[in-house]
C-alpha cells in the first residue's frame, strides 16, 4: 500500500502539466490562428489615403473648369440660329482686309486664340487636322488676340507649323464676340448665324463634329 500512493501522485502532476499547456476543457484559446488575416499595413493605409485624396482632388478641378466653361459658354453670343455673327473688321498677317462675308454659303469655325495661350498651343495639332480634312462647304478661320506685332505673328505661325488662316484681332473684334476666355469657338451656318461655340480645349473629333451641324 506504501508503494501505490506516489504512483498516484505522479499520475495527478502529469494531468495537471497537460491541462495547463493545453488549456482547460471548454476554454477558448487566445492564441491567434495561423490563417487569420492580418491587419492593413500603416503604408498601404497611407498610400490609400494619398490616393483617394488625390482622386477627389482631380474631380474638384474637372468640375470647377466645367463649370467654368458652362459659365463662359453661356456669356457668349446665341447659338441657336438667332444672330448672325458680327461683321467686323480682320485683316490678315499681309495687312490686307479680311470681310467674313465672304464664307457666305460654308460653314464656318471661328477660332479665338492667343499666342501667350498654353492651351492653345496644345490645340495647334488638332487645329491643322481639322483644317486639312475640310470639305469644299467647310472653312476655319483663326483670330489671334495679340495682333500689335504682324511680323512677330508671322514669324509665330511659321515656327509653330500653322496650316490654318490666320487673322488679327483687335479689342473692338473681341468686344464684339463677347470673348472672356482663350480658346473660344463660334460654329457658324451657311448663311453666316450662329449655330454652336465652346470654351476651352476642344478636341479634332469635337470641332470636326460641331463644324459638320452647323446647319
Amino acid at each position: 500500500m506504501s508503494e501505490q500512493q506516489p504512483v498516484s501522485e505522479a499520475t495527478e502532476a502529469a494531468a495537471s502539466d497537460q491541462r495547463t499547456e493545453h488549456g482547460s476543457p471548454g476554454q477558448e484559446s487566445t492564441a491567434p490562428e495561423s490563417g487569420a488575416p492580418e491587419s492593413t499595413p500603416p503604408a498601404a493605409r497611407t498610400r490609400r489615403r494619398r490616393w483617394l485624396s488625390w482622386l477627389l482632388q482631380g474631380m474638384v478641378v474637372v468640375l470647377i473648369y466645367l463649370g467654368a466653361s458652362t459659365w463662359r459658354s453661356h456669356s457668349l453670343l446665341p447659338s441657336d440660329g438667332s444672330v448672325e455673327a458680327p461683321a467686323v473688321q480682320l485683316r490678315t498677317l499681309d495687312g490686307k482686309s479680311f470681310d467674313l462675308r465672304q464664307l457666305r454659303g460654308k460653314r464656318v469655325q471661328l477660332h479665338f486664340w492667343a499666342t501667350w495661350c498654353t492651351v492653345c498651343r496644345q490645340e495647334f495639332g488638332a487645329l491643322n487636322s481639322v483644317h486639312d480634312d475640310l470639305g469644299d462647304d467647310e472653312a476655319m478661320v483663326s483670330i489671334v488676340a495679340d495682333s500689335e506685332d504682324p511680323r512677330a505673328l508671322a514669324r509665330f505661325v511659321q515656327e509653330h507649323d500653322i496650316r490654318y488662316p490666320v487673322l488679327l484681332g483687335s479689342p473692338d473684334v473681341l468686344r464684339a464676340y463677347q470673348i472672356q476666355a482663350f480658346p473660344t469657338n463660334y460654329y457658324l451656318d451657311s448663311k453666316g448665324r450662329i449655330r454652336g461655340t465652346d470654351v476651352g480645349m476642344s478636341t479634332r473629333w469635337g470641332m470636326s463634329k460641331r463644324i459638320g451641324c452647323a446647319r
